[in-house]
């Protein structure tokens, strides 16, 4: 298991509960420290313009997002403040594998903020959070995740129990009282 403590891993209970304006509004924040975003998705999709091809295998896709006007998440990150961008399409069989691609590009100085469901499994963040929305609880994964997570944030999708404002990164992610 990697043991990064620069990592922010942030997942959670369903489609829209916040996790990208989350990322977003703490990208913002951070701007400055040249922060690194990621998104994972289990799921392969079409591709769009701006995603440019950085290794590839049968199980996964690694792209890295140059397109800053779209609306896809990556493209979002790089509006909010994010210094690179990227976007990793994984089996979750092979995404011990696939993230070991990314690595290289994930620098140690950086605060770096990975949105994932399944990643927890394989490296140890500086913190896990999860956001969770009640009403979207029905991801398989939400039980495990719950009780894995660091810190879990209630949202409706727009607002949130703990504002991004409150976490804070030097050398590691930490969350202000």
């Amino acid at each position: 298991m990697v043991n990064s403590e620069n990592i922010l891993l942030i997942a959670g209970s369903g489609r829209n509960v916040g996790k990208t304006s989350y990322i977003c509004n703490l990208l913002k924040k951070h701007e400055a420290k040249k922060p690194i975003a990621v998104k994972i998705s289990p799921h392969f999709h079409k591709t769009t313009e701006g995603l440019r091809l950085i290794s590839e295998t049968n199980h996964y896709q690694l792209f890295e997002e140059t397109n800053r006007e779209t609306a896809k998440d990556s493209s979002l990150y790089l509006q909010h403040g994010a210094a690179r961008s990227f976007y990793l399409q994984a089996d979750d069989e092979q995404l011990a594998d696939a993230f070991l691609s990314l690595m290289p590009f994930l620098e140690a100085d950086k605060p770096i903020l990975i949105e994932s469901a399944a990643l927890h499994k394989y490296i140890q963040a500086g913190l896990f959070l999860y956001i969770y929305n009640e009403e979207s609880a029905d991801k398989p994964f939400t039980k495990t995740n719950l009780q894995v997570a660091d810190f879990v944030v209630q949202s409706n999708g727009s607002s949130f129990s703990h504002s991004p404002s409150s976490l804070k990164f030097e050398q590691t992610w930490k969350i202000n009282p």
